[in-house]
């Protein structure tokens, strides 16, 4: 891949300069991303975010129609089209990158969904790797890095005095173009030390689990046990880069309203029922499923694990769940 490089006092400079012509969408906060209109507001030295940028792809609300009883007839109408904006989001960690091409294989599956493809035509993805992954990090089970280059345009990885610019897609092609007059050629050192220093993150992931998938038998007991603290609130779910579970409802009255589409969860008692019963009337199987998903039957269908390892259902779990400990635990 060819690559550049970024002085670091260039940084807030090319920030502002993105701004001028892109919608940009950065960390502000340990919270989650968000749109800045100034690169003062860009936050990157706080790690990775609670919240992924899944909903700037795949939002946690999004209007599909609206309707209008007129003279006694229902119209139905799409809703008022976004600005077509070329939008960046610049500072993403690789791990929320990499979500990206594990979701497309679903919404470009048996049927395209052109809005969730719209948004990935008209974004951008600027990721900087991370130098201290957190304990609870374990991209490296799940074929990532810490300067992974999965879903990237450009990938930052940060030196002493610069960024060495990773020119992943001919989208960062033309970005770095654009802005030619921030970066400078690379040279073989820089790009040594790159490599030396993803090696040395690598190394700082705290935990590394083996992932088979034949080791995750259905009817194994210990389903029933390992996950007994669980309180099915969901965060795990909401937080997670790659779950993409939805409803869909009308809201509004018999006279006018929206149908629109919202974030759900395999976690919660009413996501599978059904007029005759509810298949998964436990929480075990409920909590069995989500992981049987993710690491059987999401990778048999579309040659991918649906995790990318970033740690966020253990670091925000209320209960303390620890996908890693069940995933050996079923093992054993």
């Amino acid at each position: 891949m060819e690559a550049r490089i970024l002085r670091r006092d260039k940084l807030l400079e090319l920030v502002d300069d993105l701004i001028k012509d892109h919608e940009v969408i950065a960390p502000r906060d340990d919270l989650s991303y968000g749109r800045v209109r100034s690169a003062s507001e860009v936050c990157l030295d706080l790690g990775q975010p609670a919240k992924s940028l899944k909903e700037f792809i795949f939002p946690d609300r999004e209007v599909l129609l609206e309707f209008e009883k007129v003279d006694g007839q229902m119209r139905l109408s799409e809703p008022a089209a976004s600005e077509n904006t070329s939008r960046i989001i610049f500072g993403a960690r690789p791990c929320d990158a990499a979500a990206l091409p594990v979701l497309d294989k679903v919404f470009a599956w048996d049927y395209l969904d052109s809005s969730f493809l719209e948004r990935r035509k008209q974004t951008a993805i600027v990721s900087v790797a991370c130098e201290e992954p957190a304990k609870t990090c374990f991209c490296t089970s799940v074929a990532g890095s810490p300067a992974g280059t999965s879903g990237s345009d450009l990938v930052l990885t940060p030196m002493e005095d610069v960024y060495h610019v990773t020119i992943v897609t001919e989208r960062g092609q033309a970005l770095v173009e654009e802005h030619e007059r921030f970066f400078e050629k690379s040279d073989q050192m820089h790009d040594r030390k790159r490599a030396q220093l993803e090696d040395e993150w690598i190394q700082k992931v705290s935990r590394v689990i083996e992932l088979d998938e034949k080791g995750l038998e259905f009817e194994k007991p210990v389903w029933e046990t390992i996950t007994q603290q669980c309180i099915d609130c969901g965060v795990c779910t909401f937080l997670c880069p790659t779950c993409h579970c939805f409803d869909i409802q009308d809201e509004g009255n018999e006279s006018r309203g929206e149908r629109v589409r919202l974030w759900d969860s395999c976690a919660f008692y009413n996501f599978t029922k059904m007029p005759v019963g509810q298949p998964r009337p436990t929480h075990y199987r409920r909590y069995r499923q989500r992981i049987m998903h993710k690491f059987q039957y999401y990778p048999k269908n579309f040659g991918k694990i649906l995790c990318v390892g970033c740690g966020r259902c253990i670091r925000y779990c209320p209960a303390g769940v620890d996908i890693r400990d069940v995933l050996q635990k079923v093992k054993e």
